[in-house]
């Protein structure tokens, strides 16, 4: 059985444990309930929700610019189809030459222009040539500086062999049937040095491998047969005007022998 002593020394530890308990809780509620404990709290909550309130307006802003620049895609991709559409989707009558403006077909006609080349004064068509040009060879590239060269000579250049009948007849009716101004320019492929290879050019880019090869502002128009068909169907002054356009001041056919004879019978 415990003595004395050891029971109350028992009740003065409990006594005082429930003293410093009671104590603690009352310093609690005191604490909390204190003006400097309750200014403490609502600082610290205002900075939370002024931080909050600033976290929301960061998201708002950078939502908003996500969807400004959202538009602003948008806006460029549409206008970057309707220049490609301008360009490339019209219709017969709105082809695009090869120095880059546009031009109308005549008659429904569709002629292949000469890619990658320059038109009479013009200037390479697009970044399309550039990349193929870092391909050519030194042979290539001198053909087409020759080429380019060439084709500023004149809006009507004439390609012809010297000795071929269907070139002969070409150019019979260009320079002796039509006054055109400025007059067509001839070349020679049999006389010229690098004839072989500007045809195969020409054949390559145009689609004809024949000659006489007619271009009008670098687009081919056809050979000898059908330089004789226009003449026929007097429908020449039409078609090189109406892919010529400005570039070429004087296009008629000029009057013949009989017709002269005729108009001098009549005045008199």
């Amino acid at each position: 059985m415990p003595s004395q002593r050891r029971v109350r020394v028992f009740g003065l530890l409990l006594f005082v444990f429930v003293a410093i308990t009671l104590y603690m809780t009352t310093s609690a509620r005191q604490t909390r309930s204190s003006a400097f404990y309750v200014k403490t709290q609502e600082a610290l909550q205002a900075r939370e929700y002024m931080e909050a309130a600033k976290q929301r307006d960061a998201d708002g802003v950078e939502s908003r610019l996500k969807a400004a620049e959202d538009d602003a895609k948008k806006a460029t991709n549409a206008k970057h189809e309707k220049y490609l559409d301008s360009v490339g989707g019209g219709s017969k009558e709105n082809k695009k030459s090869v120095g880059g403006g546009k031009f109308r077909m005549q008659d429904g006609d569709e002629q292949k222009a000469v890619p990658g080349v320059a038109t009479v004064g013009g200037r390479p068509r697009d970044k399309l040539a550039s990349k193929e040009k870092a391909k050519e060879s030194p042979e290539d590239h001198e053909v087409e500086v020759e080429l380019n060269a060439i084709l500023k000579k004149s809006p009507i250049i004439i390609f012809s062999k010297s000795y071929c009948p269907h070139s002969k007849k070409a150019k019979q009716i260009l320079l002796e049937k039509y006054n055109i101004v400025p007059a067509p320019y001839v070349v020679e492929l049999d006389e010229h040095p690098l004839g072989p290879k500007l045809q195969e050019t020409l054949a390559e880019k145009t689609g004809r491998r024949t000659v006489p090869n007619v271009l009008v502002l670098g687009m081919s128009i056809g050979g000898g047969s059908e330089m004789q068909d226009f003449d026929e169907k007097d429908q020449l002054v039409s078609k090189i005007k109406g892919i010529g356009g400005s570039r070429i001041s004087k296009a008629e056919r000029k009057m013949s022998q009989t017709e002269m004879r005729r108009r001098r019978a009549l005045r008199a």
